[in-house]
């Protein structure tokens, strides 16, 4: 998390019409109110993410009312950050017990009006369950924060004793080494970063990523191709088989706050296709820890340019 936020990338989320997830959650200016009952939403919505996978509230957009749509973001509905300043937001969400580390508030200022402004929170995934304000606890459940049950509390606790693995995604541009003194061909690859956030290892780390054909330079196995063929399955792991002699393995764990990649080569076409509506889907299993997933639109992968010619 923690990426840049503008008003340009909120109405893209609106464009693009994505839904709300486990992990995203939409609502309107009217929901930050002084009342005690908002106040307690507030808390009680902050305490789910944070119980169940951590994720993204972005207070200033609201959804479709009609069924239709329900959980599609309609349009922008600017915060009086005179009336509801960030300080005071902070200040609700730290009547959460025991406190949440990591949460991120982002500001974005919007160009309806002066004091028009957009709070987006970034939520981690905790190693331990929190308490909103009304002394309960919550998860994320089919869009919605529900209270938990005694031994998904029990659950949650003992995520301090499993690791806590997370992915992140970046699109590496650069110059194919054997093209540097001719036509300068570009390299262009997705970089998928696997990282233990939790206090306890992973012996074994795998990650199912389904990538969509279109972006993809090559197809290595059709058996992989899933979906009606608009998916191709990478099967990820940090196990590594050495052929030294044929009873040798070697298995590296990943150790908490270290981290490791792998690289999937793109089409030289990927940044016109990356304009269509496009989404890598995610899966991760790590030892005894639950299985996450989630899935990250292309458009929102950030792209680091190595290219030494323009």
């Amino acid at each position: 998390m923690a990426r840049h936020w503008t008003e340009a990338r909120l109405h893209r989320y609106i464009e693009s019409e994505i839904e709300e997830s486990l992990t995203l959650e939409y609502k309107s200016a009217e929901a930050l109110d002084r009342v005690d009952a908002k106040k307690k939403e507030i808390t009680k919505d902050v305490s789910a993410m944070a119980n169940s996978a951590g994720g993204t509230l972005i207070y200033g957009i609201c959804e479709f009312s009609g069924e239709t749509k329900r959980h599609l973001p309609e349009k922008i509905t600017p915060v009086d950050r005179r009336k509801y300043p960030r300080e005071w937001v902070e200040q609700i969400i730290q009547a959460i017990r025991p406190r949440i580390d990591g949460i991120v508030i982002h500001s974005v200022n919007l160009s309806s009006g002066e004091n028009d402004t957009a709070y987006i929170i970034e939520i981690p995934q905790s190693n331990t369950a929190h308490q909103a304000s009304d002394h309960r606890y919550y998860k994320r459940f089919n869009f919605q924060a529900v209270p938990m049950e005694d031994y998904e509390i029990r659950d949650v606790m003992f995520r301090e004793q499993t690791p806590n693995i997370a992915l992140n995604f970046l699109i590496e541009i650069g110059n194919n080494v054997s093209s540097l003194e001719e036509n300068h061909s570009n390299s262009i690859n997705l970089i998928v970063e696997a990282r233990n956030n939790g206090s306890a290892f992973a012996q074994y780390v795998a990650c199912f990523l389904d990538v969509p054909v279109a972006i993809l330079e090559k197809i290595e196995n059709k058996m992989n191709v899933k979906d009606g063929g608009r998916y191709y399955r990478h099967r990820l792991t940090n196990f590594n088989q050495e052929y030294a002699d044929q009873q040798f393995k070697s298995n590296f764990p990943l150790l908490r706050s270290m981290n490791m990649s792998w690289k999937i080569p793109l089409s030289p076409d990927f940044e016109t296709l990356r304009e269509d509506d496009l989404s890598i889907k995610w899966k991760i299993y790590a030892d005894n820890a639950l299985p996450k997933e989630g899935k990250i639109v292309l458009k929102e992968i950030e792209i680091v340019d190595l290219r030494r010619y323009k």
